[in-house]
């Protein structure tokens, strides 16, 4: 049962809690709760073990292949979080004896999870155990552990087992060899391990410090040693209200680390590194070391919040748990990393990257952090190349990006098989990586919009140019020409709609590729006139010259899908003959996915049915070219044939909705993507957070209520709150200028915390916000 209302006072919508126990629903909490800081994610596992739970230790970019017929996936680093906890000899469980209270919550002011228990022993004992942890944004190779056990009711004779586990997999598939296993300086406990095909060196670091009543034990622990496990046993006798207290520090140093980037290092090294780093940390304790992080996050949220006031305090809380999210998935300062599709809380979608990034998760860090939205476009950017063999394989020419992406010569890695089809039984093939094919123009998208909104002339001349350019040249060698009808098509594709394989002419991937080939266009003739140093580079990496008149004839000759008579736009060719059924038990399901209990990937192939948002992502994206006549009457026909499977499709419909005038609809969209991870569905997030539906949360609030939008030149605003909503705070970057904007009902003030002017559409009248000032506009009508 997931509450929302543990919060009060200060900490009034920051605090996200469990309210009890259910060993069924472990996943859910071990997702949601899971605490990193883009270095390393670690799961939310209990301490004792339950069947069912899943521990998980990530660190970016430590990619392995199990075998040769697997992908490359992040491997499960050893567990950090296991403690066996034996009360009189037996393994405490919250499922045996009685428990009396519980309660576990995330603070996401502060990034710690606490855990309180109050449990009766099968022989009518009680206890209170608190656990707490935190995984430091300060120190970003250090975790945290404490647990404080206390007799309430009658003696207790405890033994703590705690350590470094290397038994872990990735639901099978075992990534690290056996580790070598030491104790040093006679407390410090330290497991060295290498992935098995990358040959990444991690190097885990562990010391744990018992303290009875405030007072040290006696006696040390006892160090055991076994395969793939490190740990330390330590016994206590509890007088009646007496308590126990462990303190667990540990470190976690890999060779993949970008302090180590471009060193000829040695395994000794990585472990030196992280027995001095442990050494450190080991004397300034738990609440020492957490004190920095709570500090460091204490400053990003002075950054970063967005407050609301709201007729429901969940809204103000739904947006800190996405921004909370936000901030632990990536590791701005490494190009060498993207975003894995369930950041770094679980084994879902392996750890790959995909389109969600650039379309869902940057916009928030490009309008907040740009320095970070540099870094992850800079990773596309260092995967060009992977891009550019997938296109030669395929026979095209240019830059085809892999659907889903891990590290940075890794190149296509979506796996070619899934799961088996209901009717035949036989494992169904998955076409994403071979033929949808849309995410080479979304990131070209995604590249100038980082440009149009930060200005970094330095980027796109070093790198940006050259992404949507190859991208381009791919384009133009994809596509195909239609003698009879005398125009160029894309044929066999995958659009946004998954539900939807090999079909022609989808309107999302003509009109995208479109405007990729245009803006190609327009950047080889201002680099021709205005930078030729960078156009006679770019000329002798990509052919220009011979590209420009070929792009030139593939969008003179391309076919762009048209609504039809009565104003819609086909998803692509063939969809208005397509059957239509009632969707109405699949719209109002409790579980995504319920349709293919019914209907295999044939069938659904033959109804009108989508899974997501696909001709509308067109609409959000490429605005301009659509009027919003069409938009409306499209939004309501497609909107009542999208099931909304994807975590991707409601924050887009929110967008949308906004925009309309929809303002109820778009309300209910915002708190649907919040819902997927943080509602009370208790197998919701069982694999990991949705990544791209935390990006959603901001885009929901932000370009909808806020009513952002980056045009060619200028900012524009446009605010339209949902009517529970009485004001909007939320802080914006725009070329290079901090803002913080405040929303009300009928109107707003921007704050100006910069050095330059900038000019800015609000409601549609041109203003310029001086540096220093504050701009109140009313609302007109």
């Amino acid at each position: 049962m997931i509450r929302y209302d543990r919060g009060q006072g200060p900490d009034a919508n920051w605090i996200v809690s469990e309210g009890a126990f259910d060993s069924r629903f472990l996943g859910k909490c071990e997702a949601i709760f899971a605490q990193g800081n883009g270095y390393l994610g670690q799961r939310a596992a209990l301490e004792e073990d339950y069947v069912g739970q899943i521990r998980n230790l990530f660190v970016t970019g430590t990619f392995n292949r199990f075998a040769d017929n697997e992908v490359t996936e992040l491997p499960n680093l050893p567990d950090l979080t296991r403690v066996r906890i034996l009360v009189d000899g037996r393994p405490f469980s919250m499922d045996r004896g009685r428990l009396l209270a519980y309660h576990r919550s995330l603070n996401l002011k502060t990034g710690e999870v606490v855990r309180e228990v109050e449990l009766e022993t099968p022989e009518g004992k009680r206890l209170a155990l608190e656990a707490r942890r935190f995984v430091s944004l300060k120190d970003e190779h250090l975790l945290g552990f404490r647990l404080s056990i206390t007799a309430l009711a009658g003696n207790l004779d405890l033994r703590l087992e705690s350590g470094i586990n290397g038994q872990v997999t990735n639901t099978g598939s075992q990534h690290f060899q056996e580790g070598d296993k030491r104790l040093l300086k006679g407390r410090f406990l330290r497991m060295t391990s290498t992935t098995t095909q990358s040959g990444v060196v991690c190097a885990l670091h562990a010391v744990h410090s018992f303290r009875l009543d405030g007072q040290p034990l006696p006696d040390a622990p006892h160090p055991v040693i076994d395969r793939r496990s490190l740990l330390i046993q330590q016994d206590a006798r509890l007088q009646e209200g007496q308590t126990l207290v462990m303190e667990k520090l540990c470190s976690v140093h890999t060779s993949r680390d970008l302090a180590w980037h471009g060193q000829d290092i040695s395994p000794a090294d990585i472990e030196e590194g992280g027995l001095a780093s442990i050494s450190w940390a080991a004397d300034l304790r738990y609440e020492g070391l957490f004190d920095r992080s709570r500090a460091a996050w204490a400053r990003l949220w002075d950054n970063q919040d967005i407050e609301v006031v709201s007729d429901s305090g969940f809204d103000q809380l739904a947006l800190r748990f996405a921004l909370y999210h936000l901030n632990i998935m990536i590791k701005k300062d490494d190009p060498r990393v993207g975003v894995a599709a369930k950041g770094l809380t679980g084994e879902g979608y392996k750890g790959h990257s995909f389109w969600d990034t650039e379309i869902f998760i940057l916009p928030y860090f490009t309008f907040t952090q740009p320095e970070a939205a540099r870094s992850l476009l800079t990773y596309r950017y260092l995967t060009l190349q992977g891009a550019r063999d997938k296109a030669r394989e395929n026979g095209y020419t240019g830059a085809m990006y892999p659907w889903e992406s891990a590290w940075l010569t890794d190149g296509e890695v979506t796996p070619l098989w899934g799961a088996a089809d209901i009717e035949t039984g036989e494992p169904m093939k998955i076409w994403t990586g071979i033929i949808e094919q849309h995410i080479s123009a979304d990131i070209a998208y995604a590249v100038w919009q980082y440009y149009e909104a930060t200005g970094d002339a330095a980027f796109m001349a070093e790198m940006g140019y050259e992404i949507i350019l190859d991208t381009a040249r791919f384009w133009a060698s994809r596509a195909t020409w239609n003698e009879e009808k005398a125009q160029f098509e894309y044929l066999g594709v995958i659009g946004p709609d998954e539900y939807k394989e090999h079909v022609d002419n989808n309107a999302f991937t003509n009109y995208m590729a479109a405007w990729n080939m245009k803006k190609a266009l327009r950047i080889i003739r201002d680099l021709r006139q205005h930078q030729p140093d960078t156009y006679k580079r770019l000329n002798q990496l990509l052919s220009l010259d011979a590209a420009e008149p070929q792009l030139k004839k593939m969008l003179e000759g391309l076919y762009l899908p048209q609504p039809n008579q009565e104003g819609i736009l086909p998803q692509f060719d063939g969809y208005f003959d397509l059957e239509t059924i009632d969707l109405a038990p699949y719209k109002a399901q409790a579980d995504v996915g319920s349709i293919y209990r019914d209907y295999n990937n044939t069938r659904l192939r033959q109804i009108q049915v989508a899974k997501q948002a696909d001709v509308l992502v067109l609409f959000f994206l490429l605005e301009e070219l659509f009027p919003q006549a069409l938009k409306e009457r499209n939004y309501h026909y497609h909107e009542a044939r999208t099931l909304h499977d994807s975590s991707l499709s409601k924050s887009t419909h929110a967008v949308l909705a906004s925009d309309l005038g929809l303002h109820d609809i778009a309300y209910d969209f915002f708190l649907g993507s919040a819902r997927i991870d943080l509602g009370p569905s208790m197998r919701s997030s069982d694999m990991g957070i949705h990544a791209a539906a935390m990006g959603g949360i901001w885009q929901a609030a932000v370009y909808g209520f806020g009513g952002i939008r980056q045009t060619a030149s200028h900012l524009r605003i446009a605010p339209h709150l949902p009517a529970s909503w009485h004001s909007l705070r939320f802080p914006l970057v725009y070329q290079g200028q901090p803002l913080k904007i405040q929303v009300f009902q009928d109107r707003l003030r921007i704050q100006h915390l910069g050095d330059k002017p900038l000019q800015a559409e609000i409601w549609g009248q041109q203003r310029e916000i001086a540096p220093g000032t504050v701009l109140e506009v009313e609302k007109e009508g």
